[in-house]
């Protein structure tokens, strides 16, 4: 190849960021040295068991393609071949099994390609594809001209790949499967840059030290993402990360599963069992739900916290950890405290850095980017052949939602549509029903929607006092902060307090 050829063509694809427009100019200048009718870059993507198009350029078109191919088991075999040639060239594709069953789903009138592998650091990134609607097209003159190229295409898709989504996030509201969200996962976690960037600065900032985490927020929040995203930035991210509801253990067998037991101590402990913490020495420790240990447990939880040590049960003699502890919670614990349910002293060691994570109605901007990713794993759960679509007014109600149940309520409002769509654009509107909220307190139902409300009413200030509980148990106690009670009745604390006080309201 000419010098002046290979530099002219490497600055075609180089000089702007936008894949379509760097694929289109470099089709411009090689149509004039290869028989082709168009040129596309897809990427084989084992995950998700398919091959998905990224960009396509011809003579009249410069697009960014959004179409996934799903792959039967024995062409993901033959993909996954390490003796696959740099350079292909198939001249009647119905000879290759692959890219007869591909191609033509996208380009139905491929003849003949020539395919060029991209790869970086071994990993196979994809292929560009140089094709013509007629047959025997290519040669091994066209081979060795495209061959110099591997590299560069290999650097800029790697690129695209990368900061795809940072640079197009803004179509995302017409269109909120047209991107990826992969970028935006900074140890796992969607929001990273948005709205959990301050609770991600805290992470940054205690995950390299072993201080306890408390961590504090609405169920469904997201707090055991947070918890694992604190020990895979910590220097324990190669060690145990075990996980613990608190809530979910019978008091009776709490202190067996925390710190093991010994063969003989009870009738049915045939061997000896480390328990959860001796099972997470040198790791990290998870224990969700903290506020629902029992005052008995927590004396013993203390114990483990002031000596680093833990006794199993039906032996003296103490095993020495080395362990890092993250609670989470979504109770008011100084509340419990100040009633006498939660130890003060246990507060204090588990207070040292608490970290207050969000509701998801207060970080709306992360929902598109939650949707694209949850959206992106019901594809792989029930094997769709592409992306469900979200129109634009549909994303609008979805964003409008306040979501009580937070993050975990998102996902399975997804798969509800997903499940209801039948290959259809997603709807939503049954949410409308949902926001009729019915909760049993007593014998009196409270309504949240007053246009629901029957002509059998109830004094005003008896149903404050129902409402005021209600927003109580869905904050788990909490009153003031992020999430509390006063923030989501949009009252002055010092106001609901007084309230609650005349209402009679403990």
């Amino acid at each position: 190849m000419e010098k002046n050829l290979f530099f002219e063509a490497n600055q075609q694809l180089c000089n702007t960021l936008e894949l379509n427009v760097s694929l289109k100019n470099y089709f411009d200048l090689m149509i004039k040295y290869l028989p082709m009718d168009g040129i596309f870059i897809n990427k084989y993507r084992p995950q998700y068991k398919d091959i998905q198009f990224l960009a396509h350029a011809n003579k009249s078109t410069a697009e960014f393609l959004e179409q996934q191919i799903p792959l039967p088991q024995e062409y993901i075999d033959k993909l996954q071949d390490p003796q696959r040639p740099l350079i292909h060239i198939i001249n009647d594709i119905t000879q290759d099994p692959v890219t007869n069953y591909v191609a033509p789903k996208v380009f139905p009138d491929i003849k003949s390609i020539m395919l060029l592998r991209m790869t970086c650091e071994q990993t196979h990134l994809g292929v560009v594809g140089f094709y013509s609607k007629k047959a025997a097209a290519f040669n091994a003159y066209h081979a060795q001209l495209i061959e110099p190229f591997s590299h560069t295409f290999s650097f800029i898709n790697a690129f695209h790949l990368k900061n795809r989504n940072q640079l197009q996030q803004h179509t995302l509201a017409d269109n909120p499967c047209s991107i990826t969200t992969q970028t935006e996962l900074q140890f796992g976690v969607i929001g990273a840059h948005g709205g959990l960037k301050q609770v991600m600065q805290q992470v940054t900032a205690v995950a390299q030290v072993n201080t306890h985490v408390l961590l504090l927020g609405e169920t469904g929040c997201g707090k055991e993402v947070i918890a694992n995203s604190i020990h895979q930035a910590s220097n324990r991210h190669d060690r145990a990360f075990v996980k613990i509801n608190c809530g979910a253990i019978p008091e009776s067998l709490i202190d067996s599963e925390l710190f093991g037991y010994e063969k003989g101590a009870f009738t049915g402990a045939e061997t000896r069992k480390a328990g959860c913490f001796e099972q997470a020495n040198g790791g990290t420790i998870f224990l969700d739900e903290i506020g629902e240990l029992p005052l008995s447990a927590q004396v013993r939880l203390l114990r483990v916290l002031q000596n680093n040590t833990i006794t199993r049960v039906g032996s003296t003699e103490s095993v020495q950890l080395d362990i890092r502890v993250i609670a989470a919670t979504h109770r008011d614990l100084y509340t419990m405290v100040l009633n006498g349910e939660f130890r003060q002293d246990l507060w204090y060691r588990l207070a040292v850095f608490p970290i207050d994570i969000p509701a998801l109605r207060q970080r709306k901007q992360d929902i598109p980017l939650l949707i694209q990713f949850f959206l992106e794993q019901l594809q792989i759960k029930f094997n769709l052949p592409c992306l469900p679509q979200i129109a634009t007014e549909q994303l609008t109600q979805l964003q409008r939602y306040s979501w009580p149940g937070n993050v975990r309520e998102l996902i399975n409002v997804l798969e509800r549509a997903v499940i209801q769509a039948a290959n259809k654009p997603l709807n939503f509107d049954f949410l409308n029903h949902s926001t009729i909220l019915v909760n049993k307190v007593t014998d009196t139902t409270v309504i949240v929607d007053p246009s629901h409300v029957t002509n059998q009413l109830i004094p005003l200030d008896e149903m404050t006092k129902k409402y005021i509980e209600h927003a109580l148990k869905i904050t788990g106690g909490k009153l003031y902060g992020p999430a509390g009670a006063a923030e989501l009745l949009d009252i002055n604390p010092n106001t609901l307090r007084s309230k609650m006080k005349k209402l009679g309201i403990n």
